[in-house]
């Protein structure tokens, strides 16, 4: 276990492989909580994320980093808009009626 830095390898590792796991991840990460599977905690202003099938911690060395994750999962996902826009959407895609 180790805490890296680097956003790309950190989201290859975590594989939020559905609509889902990528809300729960950018939920947590915004609101710097636990959120499904994922927790983003504070300590001496750095966050620490993690998910409970990572073996690595990612840590977020500032404000900007925190800013900047988010937006790396905005665009590696594709979410425009606002998350709650796109996951809703994306909810009612998926619905088998």
């Amino acid at each position: 276990m180790a805490t890296i830095t680097d956003f790309d390898a950190w989201l290859d590792e975590a594989e939020p492989d559905d609509h889902e796991e990528v809300y729960t991840l950018y939920r947590a990460v915004s609101d710097v909580d636990q959120f499904g599977m994922y927790k983003c905690s504070m300590n001496n202003g750095k966050y620490f994320v993690k998910g409970d099938h990572t073996e690595d911690t990612l840590m977020l060395a500032s404000e900007k980093a925190h800013t900047a994750f988010l937006k790396a999962i905005n665009s590696r996902f594709e979410i425009e808009g606002d998350i709650e826009g796109w996951y809703g959407y994306k909810r009612a895609m998926a619905k088998d009626d």
